[in-house]
């Protein structure tokens, strides 16, 4: 499947996930097929990972994830300086790279929501 069949486009309001038929049954698929497995185990699906590829000269192409008002980018770069910090306090690599906005989907049980739930926002 190419990185056309789904687009992420984020705002305030909220995140939006564009899919084609066929990326929404492989979806659909990869959900029941997490959901199947005990949920101690936190199966999970990163979505763009799953609909990213490597083009004809190896090029890993994404979804695209775009924004309004340049927020697509500050989210991107909030992440890279959380690599960058980490590097720095050693704990990656020095060549780590940051991975792209991802929304990922795990299956877990009702005490880890709970704990979620329950974090402080920061």
């Amino acid at each position: 499947m190419t990185v056309s069949t789904m687009a992420l486009y984020i705002d305030c309001t909220g995140l939006t996930v564009y899919m084609t038929r066929d990326a929404l049954q492989k979806l659909a698929a990869e959900l029941s097929r997490i959901s199947e497995a005990p949920p101690q185990e936190c199966f999970e699906i990163h979505v763009r990972s799953a609909f990213s590829h490597f083009d004809e000269n190896d090029n890993h192409l994404s979804p695209a994830f775009k924004s309004r008002s340049g927020l697509a980018s500050m989210i991107e770069g909030m992440h890279a300086a959380v690599v960058k910090d980490a590097i720095q306090r050693g704990e990656e690599s020095a060549d780590a790279l940051p991975s792209p906005f991802e929304l990922t989907f795990m299956h877990v049980g009702p005490e880890v929501v709970e704990k979620v739930a329950t974090l402080p926002d920061d």
